[in-house]
């Protein structure tokens, strides 16, 4: 067994080093000094004991004083390293083979929870963890008493019961022989960095959520400075795209570089280079070849912005445009095809578009004309019509495309060598699998020979060649022959019908004065025509319009009878359609307001007879836009349709429910016994038209409806009068908050005739620029300073004070001066914004409201280039905020106005978000800079999680489109916290001050900037 004397000289004192040396050298010396003696004299002399034993003295305090010189070194070494393990803030430990703990500095036993080492000494290391660690750290320990080093992360519980992630990293002690003694392990506290993990993922798999919703794969792509790239984010949409996971690119892009197609690589990677070194967006088009041959054609859209650290990260939109290139090659093929087929065709063909446009000859009409493409497009083939067919022809053209119908006529066209040759023109409307209508097709046969042929042939060819059916009796009305309209009108073949009278078709509805008159007629004129009504052979009875003409030899005698006749039962039914729909409304089939006019008309002549009274109620169905807006049209119709069907069912058969067009219904309830009969009932569609909408887009649709009430007599006496007092009723209804009934009384008369004053004034206030803008800031959350403001305007009566917006907007909105106020607001705001730059303030964004009444009737990119050119405002700090609503109305022509003011340089934000039914798809088409989260959703933060939710998702969503995010309505701090955690850009609200006038605001402004900005805080 090998000992280690350190240990042991370092328990012993001084003068006992000192003891032991003396003796030590002197025993040494002694029997050296002798040694000598013997050798050099055959003796010990005594003077060399005694110089023997001073060497060895002097000896022995010479090795006292080393070994106390390294000895004091050596502690103080230990305790230098005691101290520094004390002190580090990790915890560090012994542990023996068997798991027992040997040693631990205090950060150890605070993060155990344990108030002294004597206190785990001893114990079992396993036991302090949660059980599904032990395992692992008994298996971790074996392998470092078996030379190796080795990590573990695990779960912990404090001996007061407090739990704790750790992550700890272990190695081998040896002795000075190498042997391991222990292990030595240093352990530090990752909870927080755990908690902050688990928050990562989470708010990971909010994103991913969103971005599943949006077509295609939603991604970032990053280019670091040394070249290198790689994917931050990517939707599970990459799986598709390039068949990778989101993990497999989140560090490295190369697996995508690796799928790109060889002739578009160079091509792609030109693209993002320019994009990454101009910050321009980047918008290819390529293609992806995969190891199994397989080539997908790809679409990119995304922005770019120059990162801290100097790498470029875009943000954007991959889809797959393979379908839409296959269709492309294939009608291209396809068009190709159809054009060397027609042109090696025996006949004449001409292709015309929806407008009348002849825009295509094959090569046969060419040739037969003589003339050049150039000369027969458009209208000029009709040119070579012979005159006295040219105003026949032209009409049926013009007739038939009116009507969408397929055409046969016949005319004569002038030949290349000047002669007129008879054609039949057959003409076929076209329609794509959409049922888009494309326009005519139609093909031409010469049938010159054919009109020269014998008269025999003609009257063969007029007779049987006719839609009409036809049919040929002699003079004892025995039929002979009938043609094949005849056998598809009738049901009758041929074998079936030759050799019997036309009492065959006798329906029984005609009496025998009926038949007198028509063969007096014939007999008298020679010919008779007329409605009759006629019988198939399965029993059906139709209407139909009979031509009957007498034929008769050079003698005057008849010897036959012709007679042709149509079926006209879709002309009787379209009759009673267009009957139908002159009183009807043709999408709900309810009645119109010329019938209810009619209906309300007569039912107030009674009433008065009768001494009753009735009611009307006008419905207005609350946001009914909205899901016609985000679902389309069609499903608009549809829940028009429900509506009606709900209204209808809630009814007495004696009332009425008529449909006056939009989402306007109008109820006629007749002998009602009470007014509150009318209540009642109105109730009780509300309840109806409240409960959710199955559609084909969505089966849980939530609409409203606000009712108007006006009572005959109370109300009014005439249909007229009725009509507009329900209709004032009903504005009351919705300015009450909706959802509900109102009757028109007294006094609303009186409010209506203070709004209309109020309406004067407002004209008046206008004029004496009454008006004034008020500046609510708006803040950067992470720097703390104001960064803009939001104009608002205020009215400054002299009489009442201040009158706040909500008074008099809907009035300037409904009397169209809203676009005169959002003109004066908008030139105001940038002149205020010039004299701010003149006084040499910080530039600020100045955000002006532009209301949807304003964006529609108003040329809005002249009057914000005039405004801008006249004040001399930056277009750059001006920025509009139109609604989400007002997005949603003709977004074609949204687009192209929101594009026309981006491109001046105008900022451009979508107010109140959240409140409406716009739907992501749509949203990314806008060129817009901001979202502004509407107040509603920040009102109950952080009390309401679903708030807080939707707020997040909005931060996100935001994010990802590239937009800035600004929260309206803050009101707390917490508010705030919970916006700085979500990476919110911007905040207003009465948290930093309520609308101010400009001077108030640049005080406001001035302090901001000079006082010191602290983080935000929140006891949450």
């Amino acid at each position: 067994m090998k000992i280690n004397p350190l240990p042991l000289l370092q328990r012993l004192k001084v003068w006992q080093l000192w003891l032991f040396s003396v003796i030590l050298s002197v025993l040494l010396t002694e029997v050296i000094v002798a040694v000598m003696g013997l050798l050099l004299k055959g003796e010990v002399p005594p003077d060399y004991l005694l110089t023997g034993l001073v060497a060895s003295c002097f000896v022995a305090s010479l090795v006292v004083a080393m070994l106390g010189y390294f000895l004091e070194k050596l502690t103080e070494s230990q305790l230098q390293l005691y101290a520094i393990i004390e002190a580090e803030p990790e915890c560090v430990k012994l542990v023996a083979a068997d798991g027992t703990l040997l040693q631990m500095n205090r950060a150890g036993l605070n993060m155990i929870e344990a108030d002294s080492l004597d206190q785990v000494l001893g114990q079992q290391i396993p036991q302090l963890m949660t059980a599904e660690y032990q395992d692992a750290f008994i298996t971790l320990t074996k392998r470092v008493f078996e030379g190796e080093s080795g990590n573990l992360k695990f779960e912990m519980r404090g001996l007061k019961g407090t739990y704790r992630w750790m992550d700890t990293h272990a190695v081998p002690l040896r002795d000075s022989h190498g042997h391991i003694t222990a292990l030595l392990a240093v352990t530090r506290d990752i909870t927080e960095h755990k908690a902050s993990e688990t928050a990562l993922q989470e708010a990971l798999d909010r994103l991913q959520k969103i971005a599943s919703r949006v077509p295609g794969l939603v991604f970032q792509f990053q280019m670091r400075p040394d070249g290198s790239s790689c994917f931050p984010f990517a939707s599970e949409a990459i799986r598709d795209i390039y068949r990778v996971s989101p993990e497999d690119v989140r560090d490295d892009a190369s697996r995508v570089y690796a799928v790109l197609h060889p002739d578009d690589y160079d091509g792609i990677v030109a693209s993002i280079q320019a994009s990454a070194r101009r910050l321009t967006p980047w918008r290819h088009e390529y293609r992806v070849k995969f190891d199994d041959g397989t080539v997908r054609w790809l679409f990119g859209n995304s922005l770019p912005q120059r990162e801290a650290d100097g790498s470029v990260l875009w943000h954007g939109f991959i889809t797959d445009v393979t379908e839409r290139k296959r269709a492309t090659a294939s009608l291209l093929e396809s068009e190709a095809r159809f054009r060397t087929m027609a042109d090696s065709a025996p006949v004449l063909i001409w292709i015309a578009s929806p407008d009348k446009f002849f825009h295509y000859f094959n090569k046969g009409w060419l040739e037969f004309t003589g003339r050049t493409m150039e000369q027969e497009i458009g209208n000029g083939w009709i040119a070579n019509v012979h005159p006295e067919d040219f105003q026949r022809c032209f009409n049926t053209y013009v007739t038939s495309f009116d009507a969408r119908h397929e055409f046969s006529m016949e005319y004569r066209l002038r030949r290349f060598d000047g002669e007129y040759r008879w054609l039949l023109d057959h003409g076929v409307p076209l329609y794509d699998e959409q049922d888009t209508f494309l326009g005519y097709i139609g093909s031409c046969i010469d049938i010159t020979r054919r009109k020269l042929s014998e008269t025999d042939l003609r009257i063969a060819s007029t007779a049987f060649e006719s839609q009409e059916a036809m049919a040929i009796t002699d003079k004892d009305q025995v039929i002979l022959r009938v043609n094949q309209a005849f056998v598809r009108v009738t049901g009758y073949s041929v074998e079936e019908a030759v050799g019997k009278t036309p009492a065959l078709l006798k329906s029984g509805r005609q009496d025998a004065p009926f038949y007198q008159a028509m063969w007096k007629s014939l007999s008298r004129d020679g010919h008779w025509q007329g409605e009759i009504w006629n019988r198939r052979k399965n029993g059906e009875v139709y209407p139909e319009w009979l031509n009957i003409t007498a034929v008769t030899d050079e003698g005057g005698q008849v010897t036959n009878y012709v007679a042709s006749f149509s079926d006209i039962t879709e002309r009787k039914t379209a009759e009673y359609e267009i009957q139908h729909l002159a009183f009807h409304d043709s999408l709900t089939q309810l009645p119109n307001r010329r019938l209810l006019l009619e209906r309300l008309k007569h039912g107030i002549e009674v009433e008065r007879r009768e001494g009753k009274q009735l009611a009307l109620l006008m419905l207005d169905l609350d946001r009914f836009k909205a899901v016609n807006d985000s679902f389309g049209h069609q499903a608009g119709d549809e829940l028009l349709q429900q509506v009606a069907r709900r209204i209808t069912s809630r009814l007495r058969e004696v009332d009425m429910v008529a449909r006056l067009g939009g989402d306007e219904f109008i109820v006629l309830l007749e002998d009602i016994t009470h007014p509150d009969d009318a209540a009642r009932v109105a109730e009780g569609i509300i309840a109806d038209l409240s409960k959710s909408f199955q559609l084909p887009q969505s089966d849980d649709v939530q609409i409203g409806v606000s009712i108007g009430i006006s009572l005959y007599p109370q109300h009014a006496v005439n249909p007229e009068m009725l009509l507009d007092y329900a209709d004032t009723a009903l504005y009351h209804a919705k300015d009450n908050g909706r959802g509900c009934f109102a009757y028109f009384s007294e006094d609303l008369t009186i409010a209506v005739r203070e709004r209309i004053a109020l309406e004067v004034r407002l004209r008046k206030a206008i004029k004496q620029q009454e008006l004034r803008v008020f500046y609510q800031p708006q803040m950067d959350i992470a720097s703390g300073r104001i960064v803009g403001a939001e104009a608002l305007v205020r009215w400054q009566d002299p009489v009442e004070g201040l009158i706040p917006p909500c008074r008099f907007i809907p009035i300037a909105e409904e009397t169209n001066l809203i676009v005169e106020i959002g003109e004066w607001v908008l030139r105001e705001t940038c002149r205020q914004g010039r004299q701010w730059l003149n006084m040499g303030l910080p530039p600020l964004t100045l955000a002006v409201n532009v209301s949807p009444h304003q964006f529609r009737r108003s040329d809005i990119n002249a009057l914000v280039a005039t405004v801008l050119r006249d004040t001399g405002f930056p277009a750059g700090q001006l920025e509009l905020e139109i609604t989400e609503s007002g997005l949603m109305e003709n977004q074609d022509k949204t687009t192209n106005i929101l594009n026309s003011l981006h491109a001046q340089g105008v900022h451009l934000a979508i107010d109140d978000f959240g409140t409406g039914y716009s739907s992501l798809t749509y949203l990314k088409h806008f060129p817009l800079d901001v979202l502004k989260i509407d107040k509603s959703f920040i009102d109950d933060i952080p009390h309401n999680k679903d708030d807080m939710e939707i707020a997040a998702t909005i931060v996100a969503m935001g994010h990802i489109l590239g937009f800035k995010v600004l929260a309206e309505g803050v009101e707390t701090l917490e508010q705030l916290a919970f916006l700085q955690e979500q990476s919110c850009d911007l905040y207003q609200g009465y948290l930093k001050s309520h609308p101010l006038p400009a001077d108030d605001f640049v005080a406001l402004l001035q302090a901001n900037d000079s006082s010191p900005k602290k983080p935000v805080e929140s006891d949450r």
